[in-house]
């Protein structure tokens, strides 16, 4: 789903190629016309009155539109392009927080494998994260549904730590405040476990 320009106008060029006719139109450009099997979804909504209760003289109109293929009722694609938003966030989170905005390596079976253990390590975090920070072994904290990868990763991730001498023993000392996160660790590597046995 998505408009004729950007991204969508490069998934929608093949097809709109090939159901239309082609002419030139100016050095180095040409142009297509004609009719493409894209199904046009609109949502009108007429506002007569504000949020702050004044009744307005003139409607206020909003006009949205979203093309796609899918062969399913109306409401139904208005409802799934309502989420675009937070699926961007994920795409925004992948590249920011876990800094693969730019792929390291000129050579693709080394960014493919790149990109299959950020993935799991992506999922790891959120996992983490659905467990240790709005789950049932959250601290208290002001609720929310989802935390980002950002968040996880400051809150349960980076630990401060000090090495303690004590008999004749090097202790590591996360402080009191580990835990709550150390019950996080092991419900997930309970989860990989099984995972990986029922795999």
């Amino acid at each position: 789903m998505g408009g004729a320009g950007g991204s969508g106008g490069m998934l929608y060029g093949n097809p709109a190629r090939q159901a239309g006719r082609c002419a030139v139109h100016g050095r180095g450009t040409k142009l297509w016309q004609g009719e493409t099997p894209f199904r046009l979804v609109v949502r009108v909504i007429e506002r007569t009155i504000d949020k702050k209760g004044q009744r307005l003289l003139v409607p206020d109109i909003e006009l949205e539109g979203w093309w796609t293929t899918l062969a399913v009722d109306t409401a139904e694609v208005i409802d799934l392009y309502k989420h675009h938003g937070m699926h961007e966030q994920f795409h925004s989170e992948f590249k920011t927080d876990l800094d693969l905005e730019r792929l390291p390596s000129g050579k693709f079976d080394t960014n493919d494998s790149l990109l299959h253990l950020a993935a799991f390590a992506y999922n790891c975090l959120r996992l983490l994260g659905q467990l240790g920070l709005t789950g049932e072994i959250t601290p208290i904290r002001h609720p929310a549904k989802r935390r980002r990868i950002k968040t996880v990763l400051q809150e349960i991730m980076y630990r401060a730590a000090k090495f303690v001498a004590h008999a004749r023993r090097l202790v590591l000392d996360f402080g009191r405040g580990v835990a709550a996160h150390a019950k996080v660790f092991v419900t997930l590597q309970a989860r990989l476990r099984i995972a990986a046995s029922s795999g």
